[in-house]
């Protein structure tokens, strides 16, 4: 079967690519219940980035 989903830890450069596209996506996005699910998307990834600097583990 096809593996699809890539489950492996991200980085601090991934996570903070992955805010910066969010943050971009709900500047451009009018649909309310899109911009709310992508802001629990971006707050998702910011307690996992906030997790990871202030731990200072990071897996490659």
């Amino acid at each position: 079967m096809l593996e699809l989903i890539d489950n492996s830890q991200l980085n601090t450069a991934e996570l903070s690519e992955q805010c910066l596209a969010l943050t971009y996506i709900l500047s451009v996005v009018e649909h309310s219940a899109l911009k709310e699910t992508i802001t629990f998307i971006l707050l998702e990834k910011q307690s996992a980035l906030r997790f990871l600097l202030c731990t200072g583990t990071e897996h490659e």
